[in-house]
């Protein structure tokens, strides 16, 4: 019992199972009466106009619901009177429904055309439904249900199309819906492959409301005898019974009650249906949820093995064991390590994890056994390749289980056995002890809302003061509270959600890459701040990154996740790397506090970060000679690099762009663009957040409105102020986001959404698919067998991944990338990075690169930009720009 959890042991028939029994009931009594109303003359005992006694008799008899006005059979009347009530109204809901979905969607796609859709909406709206449609009905008798069903069309789409058109904006601003609007893709396309069966739960909760709505609608139209339908229906029965329903209230109530039936039952039943299709895709249900107990029950000894090589020593607890702190296949091999045991965690632990594994429906294991320990005023870090699970095991302490997942192993967070929380503890606990940032915060953001609004949504309580406050801490001025988080940068969005995160002052912060997509300055103020936080705050801090140097220079502690390739077997994929000593804390101390100093040259604050970040090849090189000129020392590292492709300056122009402009509500995001990218030549477009680097990216792509200039693409000249198609086939432009999350649909498998650029712009033959694909993974480095898995069964790093491969699918002339290595471990990145120098060298690609990483910039790329404020302030041979910057952004960049 003890194994099971809480969790387990719950009885079934709590609030929510008498709700879902209500529900469930609800359903059986819709489906009796529509089987009733649908059947139901064929069975009745007597014909519907029969009489077979005097009007109004009670039941009893031959009638067991008594007689109506005119002596018929009030239980025959009933089952003949349902099949054109509930026929009609299905297919005004169908109709309406499906109309509004389309529209919808074309508003989101086509904000022109949805600009007409939301006007003719307004005018319809502004006279009531039903009164318009007893008007057109009255002077149009002879229409019948034609004409209600039109009328109902006019009256009904434009309020359903707008929710449908709200609905599929968010997704319609997807990386995976922009990339298919970047490859030239049609609009039928766009809307029924790619936004329609993404909004299913919005279109089955709407065909539910538009039935009832119809129910009703034509119920009123009969009841007050406007001639649509026909004389034999429930409502009529409603409206000439009425006057005996002191004889026999059965006449009346009847009727009314099959109406209600199936007007409630559906709106329950449907919306149930929804709620459980959130519920599905958010948690896993309990029965496939195993949650190991942390009782004195012993391990045994596989488990006891991997989990003791999972083992994390902090700082205090390296102080009191001289040994050396022992690998995974050492401990794997007999050595022995205690295991982080929940029975026996100590006072200081405001978090326990112990053997955390996740194992997938069919088996796979997402997350092999990892057990660590997170102490009050530390912060502990997670490192290790893409899909290694750093982000499902950061989740799991929010109680959060991927869905259709089984994880084992606890978790206790300050206090709590997440797992075994129902979901109201589990609402206070996540409201009130910890905080989380995810990969892609803009994707957590209301776009609708303003900053000051989600600060305050966040913390109610916290001032203005303390708001504005947090804002600088993170980097953003005053100006920033009264933005729309849809018109802030990625790395704006981020330090956005950091700050919602720390107004609530929570006792663990789990923050997943929470310095990815930020500049050089910026990712060092931010590491320091989230430093000083666990230590003046007193929380619990873990997180994630793949910029080692940085996470070793803040974490009290460094835990590396392998991914588990090969498990289950008695050696652990986890490997932990060694807490700093007080020598290496001190250096890095020393580091960030002569970064901080702006008043020092900048290249001695370049030299005080290569000595503190270890790992880092050009910081390191820059600081390797301190006898040498920045200059010289950075030209040495540049000059041993191999440039790829060395001639690409002797090939044709592949993309040029000029007078890039665009304005967005009055502000200016870019100024007077000019760039040019040479076929096989990689340019780099850099800057400080918010410097209007991505907004360049979806220009040239074809995706920004409201723009003025030109771009030039393979020969082929087009003005940017509309949406424009890219040339469809191989040779065109192909852009991949920096948003992992939303780069892919969630409703197609990682071989689907492949095959879709390999066979329509690539022309590969069916029977050479597989091939491709699996020729693709390998390209960016992931296995064939993660062709069958859907996005959400991906990691971050893994989805960008994917969608790098699909844009590699439909061989462009010109690569727009970007951010895609912010997601990636060093290893991945590096990997990427040469897929891409080879495909400029063999096929003489050209690569438009926006990083924040500069010296994957100094390596890969022949040509460097420089943005600041939406305008370009340095350009030129990167080695040459970034060895003597000019420019306080360029500066920057480089600490």
């Amino acid at each position: 019992m003890r194994g099971l959890g809480r969790s387990a042991l719950r009885p079934a028939w709590g609030f929510g199972g008498v709700v879902r029994s209500w529900r469930w009931g609800a359903g059986f009594g819709v489906g009796l009466v529509v089987l009733c109303a649908l059947v139901g003359p064929l069975f009745a005992p007597h014909g519907a106009q029969e009489a077979v006694g005097i009007p109004f008799t009670e039941p009893g008899g031959g009638a067991v619901l008594g007689t109506d006005r005119l002596g018929r059979d009030v239980f025959s009347h009933l089952l003949t009177g349902g099949t054109q009530l509930l026929v009609v109204s299905a297919v005004i809901a169908v109709a309406v429904t499906v109309l509004s979905a389309m529209l919808g969607a074309v508003a989101a796609v086509r904000p022109r055309a949805g600009s007409v859709i939301e006007l003719a909406g307004d005018l319809v709206i502004l006279l009531p439904a039903v009164l318009g449609i007893l008007l057109v009905l009255t002077a149009w008798p002879q229409g019948g249900v034609a004409a209600l069903i039109v009328v109902s069309l006019v009256f009904g789409v434009p309020y359903c199309a707008r929710i449908f058109a709200a609905s599929a904006a968010s997704i319609a601003a997807t990386g995976y819906v922009e990339a298919a609007v970047a490859s030239g893709e049609s609009l039928p396309y766009l809307i029924f492959r790619e936004i329609l069966p993404n909004l299913r739960s919005v279109f089955t909760t709407q065909l539910g409301l538009r039935f009832v709505v119809a129910i009703y609608l034509v119920s009123t139209v009969s009841f007050l005898g406007v001639p649509a339908l026909g004389s034999d229906n429930w409502a009529i029965m409603v409206r000439d019974n009425a006057a005996g329903i002191l004889l026999n209230p059965w006449s009346v109530l009847a009727p009314s009650v099959a109406i209600a039936i199936v007007a409630v039952g559906v709106n329950l039943v449907v919306t149930a249906g929804s709620a459980r299709n959130g519920a599905r895709r958010r948690r896993t249900p309990a029965a496939d949820r195993t949650v190991v107990g942390g009782g004195p029950a012993p391990l045994d000894a596989e488990a006891a093995d991997v989990r003791a090589a999972g083992r994390v020593t902090s700082p205090e607890t390296s102080a009191r064991n001289s040994g050396p702190v022992v690998d995974a296949g050492d401990a794997a091999g007999g050595g022995t390590v205690d295991s982080p045991r929940a029975a026996d965690s100590d006072v200081g632990d405001v978090a326990v994890v112990d053997g955390l594994t996740v194992l997938s429906d069919t088996g796979a294991v997402l997350l092999a056994p990892l057990s660590f320990r997170l102490r009050a005023g530390t912060v502990t870090a997670l490192t290790g390749a893409s899909g290694a699970g750093k982000s499902t095991a950061m989740r799991a302490l929010l109680g959060h289980a991927p869905a259709g997942m089984r994880c084992t192993g606890t978790v206790l967070v300050a206090g709590h056995d997440v797992f075994a929380l129902d979901p109201a503890a589990l609402r206070v606990f996540r409201r009130e002890r910890i905080a989380y940032v995810g990969q892609d915060p803009g994707s957590e953001l209301n776009p609708l809302l303003r900053v000051r609004a989600l600060l305050a949504e966040a913390a109610p309580t916290s001032s203005a003061a303390e708001r504005q406050a947090m804002l600088d801490r993170v980097g953003l001025d005053s100006g920033f509270l009264r933005r729309r988080v849809g018109r802030l940068s990625g790395g704006q969005q981020r330090r956005v959600a950091l700050a919602r995160a720390l107004l609530r002052r929570p006792t663990v912060l789990v923050l997943d890459e929470p310095l990815a997509g930020l500049h050089g300055a910026l990712r060092t103020e931010i590491a320091r701040l989230i430093a000083d936080l666990a230590v003046t705050d007193a929380s619990a801090v873990l997180l994630s990154g793949h910029d080692t140097t940085t996470v070793h220079a803040i974490a009290d502690t460094v835990i590396e996740v392998h991914p588990p390739s090969g498990y289950p077997s008695r050696r652990s994929p986890i490997s932990v790397g060694p807490s700093p000593t007080d020598a290496q804390r001190d250096q890095r101390a020393r580091g960030v506090a002569a970064i901080e100093d702006t008043t020092a040259p900048q290249d001695d604050r370049r030299k005080a970060f290569a000595s503190m970040a270890e790992g880092d090849e050009v910081a390191v090189s820059i600081g390797k000679d301190t006898s040498l000129p920045a200059d010289q020392r950075l030209g040495d590292v540049r000059s041993a690099v191999t440039r790829p492709n060395g001639s690409a300056g002797e090939s044709g122009t592949a993309l040029s762009a000029g007078g890039i402009s665009v304005t967005v509500e009055n502000h200016r995001i870019l100024t007077d663009i000019d760039l040019e990218v040479r076929a096989g030549a990689a340019l780099a477009v850099v800057g400080p957040s918010g410097a209007g680097k991505t907004t360049l990216a979806r220009v040239i792509a074809g995706l920004q409105v409201g723009t003025a200039g030109v771009v030039d693409a393979g020969g082929v000249r087009a003005s940017v102020g509309k949406r424009r198609r890219i040339r469809a086939g191989a040779g065109g432009t192909q852009l991949v986001t920096q948003n992992p999350l939303a780069a892919l649909n969630p409703r197609r498998s990682v071989e689907q959404t492949l095959v879709r650029p390999l066979r329509r712009i690539a022309r590969v033959p069916k029977s050479r698919l597989r091939e491709r694909v699996d020729a693709l993974l390998a390209d960016v480095d992931l296995p064939p067998e993660l062709a069958g898995r859907r996005p959400h069964e991906l990691s971050g790093g893994q989805r960008q991944r994917v969608a790098l491969a699909r844009a590699l699918a439909a061989d462009p002339a010109v690569l727009i990338c970007d951010e895609i290595t912010t997601a990636l471990d060093q290893h991945t990145a590096a990997a990427v990075m040469a897929l891409l120098d080879r495909l400029r060298t063999e096929r003489g690609t050209a690569v438009l690169l926006i990083s924040h990483d500069m010296a994957l910039v100094a390596r890969h790329c022949t040509d460097l930009l420089v943005l600041d404020h939406g305008e370009v302030v340095e350009r030129g041979d990167p080695a040459t720009v970034l060895a003597a910057p000019t420019h306080r952004a360029t500066a920057e960049l480089l600490v």
